[in-house]
């Protein structure tokens, strides 16, 4: 019985069924992430793509693409507390943080790194990748 499940997994073809699989998987996404910018020469492919599953998985966080998000104030100006946002900054300030992490798991880490931005969504989306 060991045998034969050792022999299942142990065939010299599922080693590059994996890769091949993971390949797509980074390509076109799965229902629970979305397609990952491997190379810089894959941009244009890939926005389209990423632009699609971000829009139809997290429409909210999408809207922190059209317009920056900025940190909700106070009536003299002071940049509120966790704790003192209104539901509705809660859920803005949610689909901020959404968006941000969607563009880091999205992105290959090394491309990542090179990019400029002001750690909002919208920075990370159109002035380093052209969005």
């Amino acid at each position: 019985m060991d045998t034969e499940f050792y022999n299942a997994f142990a065939t010299p073809s599922a080693p590059a069924a994996i890769a091949q699989a993971m390949n797509l998987e980074n390509e076109t996404g799965t229902t629970q992430k979305p397609s990952k910018l491997m190379s810089i020469e894959e941009y244009y492919g890939w926005k389209d793509r990423f632009e699609n599953w971000v829009q139809g998985n997290h429409l909210r966080s999408w809207e922190c693409i059209l317009k920056k998000y900025v940190l909700p104030r106070t009536e003299l100006q002071v940049l509120k507390e966790l704790s003192e946002f209104t539901d509705q900054e809660q859920t803005m300030y949610k689909a901020e943080k959404m968006m941000i992490s969607l563009l880091q798991q999205a992105i290959k880490e090394d491309i990542f790194i090179l990019l400029q931005h002001d750690k909002t969504a919208k920075s990370i989306w159109c002035r380093s990748l052209g969005g």
